[in-house]
């Protein structure tokens, strides 16, 4: 390239005439999403039921989902050895694939397994009623979604959080109703739930849900639960929300003898109001 070429090509790129340098490539997008919270909430209460004898919990979640619909999923929560003999800690695994089938129209499948370190059955304080036994439990499920309502229902694919009767019986099981307990293998037990979540304004979110936890071979123990409550999105990731929780409360769950000492007492599956602060990251 002669001088007056170089002199013209330096101009015209002086003027914007000529093409920039490439710039570097944007780094494609990933494939993965990985959202992790920490929630605090005043009471852990799993379909209708207090899994910390009343009080709070800190849980964590953290989910790792591909672009093609698989996820796989962690939660822990502290929960209380009144209500579930020798744990300290829940941890469940889970995992599973959702898909859009329309817009508006989604399917979820997938399974979970609650885990309990350390906890068992023989913790139980009561002779007689302390055969070991483990409390984790796996359970299959699936959900139809249509817009801001979700269906689901669930399936445990062994003892039912390892009710027995040897732990649950009828007679002796549950004080608060000694004609309600276990009959037979609880492996099969099986819940259903309608829930609902609707963005009502920016930031503002109402939800719902109504289910029922059938447990099988048992008496007395079904229970239907109910939820409603409201969440507030804020800065930064954070959320509050708060919610009020209620059940059909059958006798078995009322005054609940502790099976930490024996002695204390709760109703388990009483209409409570509890509220929750998230941290999404």
């Amino acid at each position: 390239m002669n001088t007056r070429i170089r002199i013209l090509a330096a101009a015209c790129a002086a003027l914007g005439l000529l093409p920039a340098a490439h710039a570097a490539d944007p780094a494609p997008a990933s494939d993965w999403t990985v959202p992790m919270s920490v929630t605090l909430v005043s009471d852990y209460i799993f379909r209708g039921q207090s899994q910390t004898w009343g009080g709070p919990a800190l849980q964590v979640s953290i989910e790792a989902a591909h672009s093609s619909g698989f996820y796989a999923g962690f939660f822990a929560s502290n929960v209380s050895d009144h209500w579930l003999p020798g744990a300290a800690v829940e941890t469940d695994l889970y995992g599973g694939y959702r898909t859009k089938v329309a817009d508006t129209f989604g399917v979820d499948v997938g399974a979970v397994y609650y885990m309990y370190p350390g906890a068992n059955w023989s913790d139980s304080p009561f002779t007689g009623f302390n055969a070991r036994n483990r409390l984790d439990t796996a359970e299959a499920y699936v959900a139809v979604s249509w817009e801001w309502l979700t269906f689901k229902t669930g399936r445990t694919l062994n003892e039912y959080f390892g009710w027995s009767t040897n732990n649950s019986p009828v007679n002796g099981g549950f004080f608060g109703d000694l004609n309600a307990g276990v009959t037979g293998n609880t492996r099969g037990s099986h819940y259903f739930e309608l829930n609902a979540a609707y963005d009502v304004a920016e930031g503002w979110n109402v939800s719902g849900q109504i289910g029922r936890q059938i447990v099988r071979h048992s008496t007395g123990l079904d229970i239907s639960y109910y939820k409603v409550g409201v969440t507030r999105t804020l800065p930064d990731g954070w959320s509050a929300g708060l919610f009020y929780s209620a059940s059909s409360e059958p006798n078995a769950y009322k005054d609940f003898v502790s099976l930490d000492n024996g002695r204390s007492t709760s109703d388990i599956a009483k209409d409570k109001v509890f509220v929750s602060v998230t941290k999404a990251f």
